[in-house]
């Protein structure tokens, strides 16, 4: 009987536990503005095609797992990156808007 490997899920709790401490850090203590967490999108890619090229050279030879990519998982982590660029787009134009008062334009 072939067992069910899904790939993402690791990915995407990662992602979540990491954005959440980096969110709650910055409304709570203001240590990490939005604009910083916004950088660390691409770390989500990253982590994401690790875990996928680590599943298929781990299991690709034996015949006793069927890797299944964890569409749901991937879905989340392309939507918190999302969120991660629009709060670093709010928190720039917050920054702007207090830089040059209400007159940016």
């Amino acid at each position: 009987m072939k067992r069910t490997r899904r790939v993402g899920s690791l990915t995407c709790g990662l992602a979540m536990i990491g954005f959440g401490v980096l969110f709650l850090l910055n409304t709570m203590f203001q240590l990490v503005s939005y604009t910083e967490i916004f950088r660390l999108w691409p770390l989500l890619l990253i982590c994401l095609g690790g875990e996928m090229l680590f599943a298929n050279m781990k299991y690709s030879d034996t015949e006793q797992f069927t890797l299944v990519y964890d569409k749901g998982a991937i879905v989340l982590v392309i939507l918190v990156t999302i969120f991660a660029v629009g709060m670093g787009g709010v928190d720039y134009c917050m920054n702007l808007a207090q830089q040059y008062g209400n007159h940016v334009f």
